[in-house]
């Protein structure tokens, strides 16, 4: 069956306005799609469109640097998770979850293709003594930067990195809401947070690729919140479970596609939902995205939100640190290649 879903697209000066009307009526649109699809985008919120697009200008111009120039930014020299990824260094199907799924015929599996893109991860810029770096927190520790491109390039990822932080907190008010809550609910969760965008550029797929060869795989985030800036190029697809099909996110100008993940799902008893997507670029053009992946503070306990505890069932899932979920599960996805490593956790 052709699936007939999008996800739906939220008004987010509805949530920013503060009037209690406008912000239920958004907590409640979050709380919808939440509950059914786990992804929705959101338009009208306070980023500005200048500095998106500027983002995506100065993605290009890095990726476009001579392979040798971008190989002195590479992420294996450093235990942050900072810096460049080399095109096919990631195979992320089938590491969040077993994800069994028929289409044409191939099941989503270990056989299939390292992903077709290359990235450029970006942080918090912490200072070598800073306690989360001390502690060998995961994806904790300074940045580096292409020299060639200037200082314009370092300051205007930090704009955007410091933007999108506030962005995505402010998302994970109306989610509190959303569950019943005070939008400072979420507060101490969002205290120093493990968070981190990605620069993508996904090449356009071959019509004679290999037919298991993804942009990026058919996944679920294994970490909390992600709010993805599209670009113009079409390729996200989302898992409709009922039509069993894939369903587009069409790029929205402006927008942020948000989702939740897996750690999401566990917080919330399984109410909401972490969905299975992937990227495969038929455009026939270059694709570029910006992924911004937010899993707070690394200490936090993550443990059955109170609201979402089953009657009958309690808790489903053992409590858990962030800095052990999402270490782990980043040592699934690149151990599944074997360019990259992840460090051990720090005793």
């Amino acid at each position: 069956m052709v699936s007939s879903k999008v996800p739906p697209v939220i008004d987010f000066a509805d949530f920013l306005s503060g009037q209690p009307d406008r912000v239920q009526k958004c907590a409640q649109q979050v709380r919808h799609a939440c509950m059914t699809q786990g992804f929705f985008q959101i338009v009208n919120h306070q980023l500005p469109a200048e500095l998106q697009k500027e983002m995506f200008r100065l993605s290009k111009e890095f990726f476009a640097l001579p392979s040798e120039e971008k190989m002195k930014l590479d992420k294996s020299q450093n235990d942050y998770n900072r810096g460049y990824e080399v095109m096919y260094g990631q195979m992320i199907e089938g590491v969040s979850r077993p994800i069994i799924i028929e289409v044409h015929s191939n099941h989503a599996s270990a056989s299939t293709k390292p992903d077709l893109k290359e990235g450029y991860y970006v942080s918090r810029d912490l200072p070598l003594d800073h306690p989360q770096v001390v502690s060998k927190k995961f994806a904790c520790g300074p940045n580096i930067w292409p020299e060639s491109l200037g200082p314009h390039f370092r300051v205007t990822m930090m704009d955007y990195l410091e933007r999108i932080i506030k962005l995505t907190e402010q998302v994970m008010q109306v989610i509190a809401v959303s569950l019943g809550y005070e939008q400072n609910y979420f507060d101490e969760f969002c205290k120093d947070p493990m968070a981190f965008y990605k620069l993508l550029h996904y090449p356009p797929q071959a019509e004679d690729a290999h037919h298991l060869q993804r942009g990026i795989g058919a996944h679920r985030d294994f970490g909390v919140i992600t709010l993805l800036l599209q670009g113009d190029v079409s390729g996200l697809e989302v898992w409709d479970d009922e039509a069993k099909d894939w369903y587009s996110a069409p790029p929205v100008e402006g927008a942020y596609v948000v989702n939740l993940g897996n750690l999401f799902e566990q917080w919330s008893n399984n109410k909401y939902i972490s969905n299975v997507h992937r990227v495969i670029n038929k455009a026939g053009v270059d694709r570029y995205s910006i992924p911004f992946n937010y899993n707070g503070n690394p200490d936090f306990i993550i443990r059955c939100i109170e609201a979402c505890r089953d009657k009958e069932a309690g808790e489903l899932y053992a409590p858990i640190s962030v800095e052990d979920y999402v270490r782990q599960k980043y040592k699934d996805v690149y151990g599944r290649v074997g360019i990259y490593s992840v460090s051990e956790k720090a005793n």
